[in-house]
């Protein structure tokens, strides 16, 4: 069979309804179903849902509009899935693919800085340095279907096919192999759409549902046609919808309007009902002896009002002086959850020696963990961490100074760096953008050789997404690398299947470095912050 063939169609999906649901039980739950390969045993499938939290779900589960999603907690290992720090997307992501920090794999957010300049740029997959796990099965001949992953752009040229997620550098130059992209022909790519303006809902609505039913088509068709060890997609319109949306469904946010809320309330929730009807129809296509992963890569709250970094340090009070003030600074003023002071040797035009510069970031912490709401008195960040509490690795100086954790419907910006009175340190978020990222995700994992049931820890400690990649190699048969972040998360692992098949180790991988093109380094200089 030629591998890309079934990409050329342009196939219909009659299933829907009940007949999905009566599908999805009767055949993915009880063994029958179909796959990509005569030979399905080892097969791994993972769906991606960016940006899905319980806190949500399940009330909507409870009432039986998710029928597929509540299916999954009554047969499946289920539970809490804890972001990265940050918990971005692209950091996020890259960390679910390599079972490694920041500190190792090198990304910490949607930009960074050209070194010893002060341009800002974009991260792409080739700021990666460490191996994903479809590069690792490439080296030992096992084959991968990647779909709209985030940071896969450029993709790796590995065993299988690729359509990159975002970023995107440019319209063009998104799959493995490269003629694949033609093959593909009407294809949208992911433009982060992360603001709505009034007026823009029923268009955005329209962008959202197009892509998510893009790429179930072709996830749908790589399922059935095309064979594979690892199968992966993302679908991020979740992550739109519930960055742009979360206004209507969250009468305490201060752009709440009951009148346009009445219109668009349940668009989230309808959204979802679509989703989990999409979930159903990949799992009706996934044969019955694979492993199934269903996972998100970070929850979902509210963002009602912004901390205003330079506000709050440029109070009488603050203890904080004008130069340990103007040192501060984030990669984008309109999201300052993560920042750098400037030091000598790292930043442009000086900044402070490494002991001094320490000794501001300690001060700059102190300041974040105290301020509270004056209108409530709620502590505004839940934490504030130090680099050296979250990141270790070649690549932990990249990283920022500081990452907060805001609290619950709290976020923060950089605010005001003009002379004289600051103004307010708390205000109402701009209503362009009412939903953030929280740290719990989810997860459920099906298969022979999974213990069903509620567990959001593993020996004690949470079930995070650095677990993934050395959880994922045991459950395709292969050898845990030294040098990993993650660990074997035994308890989705039935007692009887661990035992017969003990994890085996091999030596640590090496780093993953893929030099930029001249054109690639130009078209970084001219991409805008897309955020998100």
């Amino acid at each position: 069979m030629n591998r890309n063939s079934s990409l050329t169609r342009r196939a219909g999906f009659p299933f829907g309804g009940s007949l999905l649901c009566a599908l999805f039980f009767g055949l993915a739950l009880t063994g029958a179903g179909c796959g990509g390969g005569e030979d399905s045993s080892g097969q791994l499938v993972v769906i991606g849902l960016d940006g899905a939290t319980w806190e949500l779900l399940q009330p909507w589960i409870d009432a039986g509009d998710l029928p597929v999603l509540g299916g999954l907690q009554d047969s499946c290992a289920w539970g809490e899935l804890q972001s990265s720090v940050p918990y971005l997307s692209p950091p996020a992501w890259t960390t679910a693919v390599t079972g490694v920090n920041p500190g190792k794999h090198a990304v910490f957010d949607f930009q960074r800085r050209i070194p010893g300049e002060k341009i800002i740029v974009n991260e792409t997959a080739k700021s990666r340095r460490a191996q994903p796990i479809w590069n690792v099965l490439s080296a030992v001949g096992r084959r991968s279907l990647l779909l709209n992953i985030p940071m896969t752009d450029p993709p790796d040229q590995l065993e299988g096919i690729c359509i990159a997620g975002f970023p995107h550098q440019d319209h063009t130059g998104f799959t493995y192999p490269p003629e694949l992209e033609e093959q593909l022909g009407e294809y949208e790519l992911d433009t982060m759409e992360m603001r709505m303006e009034e007026g823009d809902e029923d268009s955005l609505l329209a962008v959202f549902e197009r892509g998510r039913g893009m790429r179930k088509r072709i996830a749908l068709d790589w399922l059935e046609n095309e064979p594979f060890d690892l199968f992966w997609v993302v679908f991020t319109g979740i992550d739109r919808i519930q960055h742009t949306f979360w206004k209507f469904l969250d009468p305490e946010s201060p752009h709440y309007d009951p009148e346009v809320g009445q219109r668009y309330r349940s668009a989230i929730h309808d959204f979802w009902v679509e989703q989990d009807r999409a979930l159903g129809q990949l799992l009706a296509a996934v044969s019955s002896e694979a492993t199934v992963l269903v996972l998100s890569d970070h929850g979902f709250g509210p963002l009602r009002y912004d901390l205003r970094v330079q506000n709050l340090l440029r109070q009488p009070d603050s203890g904080v002086s004008e130069r340990e003030a103007n040192s501060v600074y984030s990669m984008d003023p309109g999201d300052a959850c993560r920042l750098y002071i400037a030091r000598r040797g790292r930043d442009v035009g000086g900044g402070w020696p490494p002991e001094q510069a320490r000794e501001v970031v300690r001060k700059i912490a102190a300041t974040l963990r105290s301020v509270r709401d004056p209108r409530t008195g709620q502590l505004v960040c839940d934490a504030v961490l130090e680099k050296d509490q979250v990141y270790s690795g070649p690549y932990a100086e990249k990283g920022p100074d500081l990452t907060v954790v805001p609290a619950f419907g709290y976020f923060l910006v950089e605010g005001s760096r003009e002379p004289g009175d600051p103004g307010p340190v708390i205000v109402p978020h701009p209503k362009s953008l009412s939903g953030w990222h929280r740290m719990n995700g989810i997860y459920a994992i099906r298969g022979a050789e999974i213990s069903p049931g509620r567990k959001d820890r593993d020996s004690g400690a949470e079930i995070t997404l650095v677990d993934l990649m050395p959880t994922l190699l045991y459950l395709l048969g292969e050898p845990i690398p030294e040098g990993l972040d993650g660990r074997l998360l035994r308890s989705w692992i039935d007692p009887a299947y661990l035992e017969a098949h003990p994890p085996q180790s091999t030596g640590p991988l090496e780093e993953d470095y893929r030099e930029m093109t001249p054109d690639e380094l130009r078209n970084l200089r001219n991409l805008p912050y897309i955020g998100g």
